[in-house]
């Protein structure tokens, strides 16, 4: 049931100005609305605020009633059709009429006048709570009057104004509408109420995607002026984060962690913030601090970790990462990360015992079970990492990773394939490429059904220049799997430099499509459009294989190739 309906005010004509004070037409919405926050205190007591709404200048907007409208009108208007009490008022120089009306017989129950200084607009609002709650049989003290005056509180009702107005979705005709919340922030920075409208304000504008910058420069000048405040601090990180400013997230994130090293959510959030942005310094200090709290957690200690491997110190990754392994139960994104870093360190052994542990809190995990298969290959285990390969595909991979999985799946699937597959890669890397050719004819002996298998005799024969051999090996690679990517970029390469520009394109674009995010794919492609003289196609490969992380050194040479054709 509907306790009363509480209307704007009406004003007298020639209210002028006072300095300091909200305007007139402010307080005639904002005192009554004020009231019936007051009546429902915090709650749903069923007190509701009517503002009046009509159309002025074919545009929809708050009206202005210059007079108290006749009971059965009120009664009309407010659609409640279970209210007790209809309330209005009027705002006259230096008096507040107020009235209260018997919704159901239209009889003026209540209609007094009250002295209203426009600077203290909130002094009449116990005497009207009063009486109402009066009137309605509710028990209890009114609400103490909000300590906010002089020109902070005419502000801070205007600010409220402006998001009534945002939220009823009426045009705001203020030509600086962010004007009223930086007034708020520079005259009551550390008042809770002012806090709470300020962000609601930053909230509602960044949500509708309203003066996006200015808003966010807001932000940053709340959390500059006010007294250092976790929950403040927590509330504008989160409002810049959610409006994609991860700058000014990082940096109240980081304040607020510094209010709270003792506090494991808030170091983490801030130091995963700090990193995206590379602020790796602040992210050690931060990091220091926790630990000098004896509050450094798993994932704290693994984002520092990350910086040391982005770095390049890879003494103080290892060190860490040997922290790490002495935890009894990593977080899933922290034993990821550890393991990671232990396979690249050809730590085999330890990283299938991480991945495994965590394993057993999500068994369905599908990077885990990849790097817990990698780990599995290294250790000569092919079958256990199949069957963890398979889970990790069906469960779903990254798009990124998933051409990787299916590759390592076809070696892992066939008995001999993954070790001698290694044999040939290390004979390879080392030089020694008579011992690869040797390698790859056994691999082809023993697993000639397997498209990898022809595929690096291939590899290894066009190391050697010979070129038409080798061209003959890698399309009987494909005609053993056509989904072999390896075998369409080492043909496609071949054919370019065979002259069989348009061959050779087709071979690099297959290899593409197969394996997408293959940053040399991307390369080779940009040098078949070269050739074939489409530049724009081949910088838009070279640009995508920067993004894919492609070395600079590479990335370089490519566009000098590039540059004849552009001239």
């Amino acid at each position: 049931m509907t306790a009363a309906v509480v209307f704007a005010f009406a004003l007298a004509d020639g209210l002028r100005p006072v300095v300091g004070a909200a305007p007139y037409e402010v307080l005639a919405r904002q005192v009554p609305r004020l009231l019936v926050t007051r009546l429902n205190g915090g709650a749903d007591r069923g007190v509701r605020f009517f503002p009046f709404l009509g159309q002025v200048d074919g545009q929809r907007t708050f009206l202005r009633l210059g007079a108290l409208l006749e009971p059965q009108a009120l009664a009309q208007l407010h659609k409640q059709g279970d209210a007790r009490f209809l309330c209005d008022g009027m705002l006259r120089d230096g008096v507040l009429q107020f009235r209260v009306v018997d919704a159901h017989g239209q009889r003026v129950l209540a209609d007094h006048e009250l002295p209203f200084d426009p600077r203290r607009p909130l002094d009449a609002l116990a005497r009207l709570e009063f009486d109402l709650m009066g009137l309605l049989g509710w028990s209890g003290r009114p609400q103490p009057t909000p300590d906010l005056g002089g020109e902070a509180l005419g502000w801070f009702l205007v600010l409220k104004d402006a998001l009534l107005r945002r939220e009823a979705n009426l045009d705001d005709p203020a030509p600086d509408p962010l004007r009223p919340a930086r007034r708020c922030v520079e005259l009551a920075p550390d008042h809770a109420d002012v806090q709470d409208l300020v962000l609601g304000f930053a909230g509602h504008m960044l949500r509708r995607s309203l003066a996006p910058r200015e808003t966010l420069a807001l932000l940053a000048e709340l959390a500059a002026a006010a007294v250092p405040s976790l929950p403040l601090f927590d509330r504008i990180s989160a409002l810049a984060q959610s409006a994609g400013d991860e700058e000014l997230a990082a940096s109240v994130a980081a304040r607020a962690a510094a209010l709270a090293t003792a506090d494991a959510e808030h170091v983490e959030r801030a130091a995963a913030l700090l990193f995206r942005r590379g602020r790796f310094d602040e992210l050690r200090a931060l990091v220091a601090a926790a630990r000098a709290r004896g509050a450094v957690s798993d994932a704290v200690l693994a984002q520092l970790a990350a910086v040391c491997d982005r770095t390049g110190d890879h003494a103080g990754r290892r060190v860490l990462t040997d922290e790490l392994l002495q935890r009894p139960a990593l977080a899933l994104p922290s034993a990821r990360l550890v393991v990671s870093f232990l396979l690249e360190e050809g730590r085999a052994e330890a990283a299938a015992a991480v991945a495994a542990r965590a394993l057993q809190q999500e068994p369905r995990h599908a990077m885990l079970s990849f790097e817990f298969a990698r780990a599995q290959l290294l250790l000569g285990a092919t079958a256990a990492a199949a069957t963890a390969l398979r889970l990790a595909l069906e469960v779903g991979l990254p798009a990124e990773v998933e051409p990787h999985a299916r590759r390592l799946l076809r070696l892992a699937a066939v008995p001999g394939l993954w070790s001698g597959s290694r044999e040939v890669e290390h004979a390879i890397g080392r030089g020694d490429l008579a011992a690869a050719l040797a390698a790859a004819r056994s691999l082809v002996r023993d697993v000639g059904g397997a498209a990898e298998a022809w595929y690096l005799l291939g590899l290894v024969h066009h190391r050697l220049g010979r070129e038409r051999r080798a061209e003959r090996l890698l399309r009987r690679a494909l005609r053993c799997d056509d989904g072999c990517a390896d075998a369409h970029n080492r043909l496609g390469i071949l054919l370019l430099t065979r002259g069989a520009l348009q061959e050779g394109h087709g071979h690099l674009q297959r290899a593409h499509d197969l394996a997408p995010h293959d940053a040399s794919t991307r390369l080779h492609l940009a040098q078949a459009c070269t050739l074939l003289g489409d530049v724009a196609e081949a910088e838009r490969h070279v640009a995508a294989a920067e993004r894919l992380g492609a070395e600079p050194g590479l990335v370089a040479a490519v566009r000098r190739t590039m540059r004849p054709a552009q001239a």
